[in-house]
């Protein structure tokens, strides 16, 4: 007899542990948006992850810094970066003091996976990391 007054506990337990083991998705997060087309007048309007055709990771932080990781390079770089009017201005402890300028153009639309960033080099004494912004376009991952 006991053990029929036990299945109702058991019951309840199971049912509990069961839904206590759901699976949940974890929403986007919505702090970072994708770019619009543009020209992009700060750096608030292309913060987050870019990756090239390459495997290439360009990281744009809010507050101006950034991390540039390009597999086949030099090996990942930190720097700063100010944005304003789509000139991008960077500078990079592997250049030195260098400061290295940029025009910065939006294409694509503002998704994961379409919104692209283009590069193209105004005036960069330090070749390695002219080559690396520059080569290939730079499209926006989910954060």
């Amino acid at each position: 007899m006991r053990r029929l007054s036990m299945i109702p506990a058991l019951a309840a337990t199971l049912a509990l542990v069961s839904t206590g083991c759901s699976v949940v998705k974890d929403k986007p997060s919505t702090n970072v948006q994708p770019p619009k087309a543009g020209v992009p007048a700060s750096g608030d309007e292309v913060t987050g992850i870019y990756r090239t055709i390459h495997q290439g990771l360009l990281q744009l932080r809010s507050g101006g810094s950034f991390v540039l990781i390009v597999p086949e390079g030099p090996g990942p770089s930190a720097g700063n970066y100010t944005l304003r009017d789509g000139r991008l201005e960077v500078r990079t402890r592997a250049c030195g003091d260098e400061t290295g300028a940029y025009d910065v153009v939006i294409t694509g639309a503002q998704e994961a996976g379409k919104a692209t960033l283009n590069i193209s080099a105004v005036e960069d004494s330090c070749e390695a990391r002219s080559h690396y912004l520059t080569v290939d376009p730079w499209v926006y991952a989910n954060s």
